[in-house]
């Protein structure tokens, strides 16, 4: 295999190209979501209480999130009740494998913001389900387990 020598030119206009996409990221990430004008991803979101909070927080402020459905065993706990008041209007569920049998046709998308070891079955019910799904490391705690 030999390596193609670039010219200066090329090389000046690859760098100018790759230095204009990293400067308009939000252009670039905006125009491959595949949504249209005003559409938002009917989101679900497992865990609501602190990091999931989090995370649900930054897909409100991104606009593009439609809350279909919140699921946390802790329900109405302290670390939910700030996300329960700015959405009361959301479904809620206790069980996961509740809320995909009632809103399965509602979800396109779930984030999953639960404690480490439960992330693995969640993760592999929802993408067996065909749902998009955004999960902090670790997926799963074996190699065993994937």
């Amino acid at each position: 295999m030999t390596l193609k020598s670039n010219s200066r030119r090329s090389f000046l206009k690859n760098s100018a190209l790759i230095s204009a996409a990293s400067a308009f990221p939000t252009i670039l990430t905006k125009a491959s979501t595949g949504l249209k004008a005003g559409e938002k991803v009917n989101l679900a979101c497992i865990g609501i209480g602190n990091q999931g909070a989090n995370d649900l927080m930054k897909f409100h402020e991104s606009g593009l999130a439609n809350f279909v459905a919140f699921c946390d065993t802790d329900m109405g706990g302290p670390q939910t009740l700030e996300v329960l008041k700015m959405f009361p209007n959301v479904p809620r569920f206790q069980d996961f494998r509740q809320m995909f049998d009632k809103m399965g046709s509602q979800i396109e998308a779930v984030s999953i913001g639960v404690p480490d070891h439960s992330h693995f079955a969640i993760t592999m019910m929802a993408l067996g389900l065909g749902k998009h799904v955004f999960v902090e490391k670790p997926m799963a705690r074996t190699f065993t387990e994937v």
